[in-house]
């Protein structure tokens, strides 16, 4: 009886399986028995993927922190190297406008030197260079920018020079007008705008408004030939036996950052 009870189970299960293979019959008690517990199934490996959903969102979360950061690090990076070639095409701008004069060069001895600082007032135009007398730069030298004359060294210290500009109420500088070689003297005007007086020429000489005066080397230091001033005003006055003669520089000093320094002339 008890070899009964433990062979039927196993016969019937021998036949369930052969019907199963031979004629699919359990497929669809199979089928219904997967959808059945299927929800089970789900619930049960819903903390795991919970917490793979979640570990993936974080790490993309940081991932994603990680290359803003990186990019907002190209993009400064890219904007310093744009300001930096910017910077670069701006100073190269200004050295070729300085080197491709409106006058010739005719000592070649020159230093290139920036501007620092300057001091206009009133009665003081002063300005001072990078360069001092570690780069030979001597007391005298003349300062030219793109377009004429700057002024002249007064000081020397071995790391920085000052300038005193042909404008300053103390600076004189011998002058010729370029179009007929009548020579004067040009001096600074105590004023804050910056004008040049034209001394020592007499009346009647012909001295036309737009006439452009530049440096004379007779009896001068200075290079000659180098623009100084245009003629704004001409005035002969009665029992006067000089004309009044005022000249603007024609170097502009608020547009230019660098000048080239010349020895005097029985320098070079």
């Amino acid at each position: 009886m008890k070899f009964l009870k433990l062979f039927i189970p196993v016969f019937i299960s021998i036949f369930l399986i052969l019907s199963d293979y031979k004629f699919s019959y359990l497929d669809n008690i199979r089928q219904f028995g997967s959808n059945l517990i299927s929800p089970i199934y789900f619930l049960a490996n819903l903390p795991s993927q919970l917490y793979s959903w979640i570990d993936e969102q974080g790490t993309n979360k940081q991932l994603l922190l990680s290359q803003n950061k990186q990019l907002k690090r190209e993009i400064i990076e890219l904007k310093n190297k744009t300001q930096t070639l910017n910077s670069l095409l701006l100073e190269n701008n200004k050295l070729s406008k300085l080197l491709d004069a409106s006058y010739s060069i005719n000592n070649q001895k020159f230093i290139l030197a920036k501007i620092t600082s300057i001091s206009q007032s009133r009665l003081k135009k002063q300005l001072v260079i990078n360069k001092g007398s570690r780069d030979k730069i001597k007391v005298g030298y003349v300062a030219i920018g793109s377009d004429g004359i700057v002024g002249q060294v007064i000081q020397t210290t071995p790391l920085y020079s000052t300038i005193l500009l042909i404008s300053d109420p103390t600076h004189y500088t011998p002058i010729k007008n370029e179009r007929n070689g009548i020579r004067g003297i040009g001096k600074g005007i105590a004023s804050s705008i910056n004008q040049i007086n034209v001394k020592y020429i007499e009346s009647k000489l012909d001295v036309l408004l737009g006439d452009i005066f530049v440096t004379s080397s007779i009896n001068s230091k200075f290079p000659n030939g180098y623009p100084v001033g245009k003629v704004v005003h001409v005035e002969e006055h009665v029992g006067n036996p000089f004309i009044d003669i005022v000249l603007e520089p024609i170097q502009k000093i608020h547009n230019i950052e660098y000048l080239l320094i010349l020895p005097q002339e029985d320098e070079g």
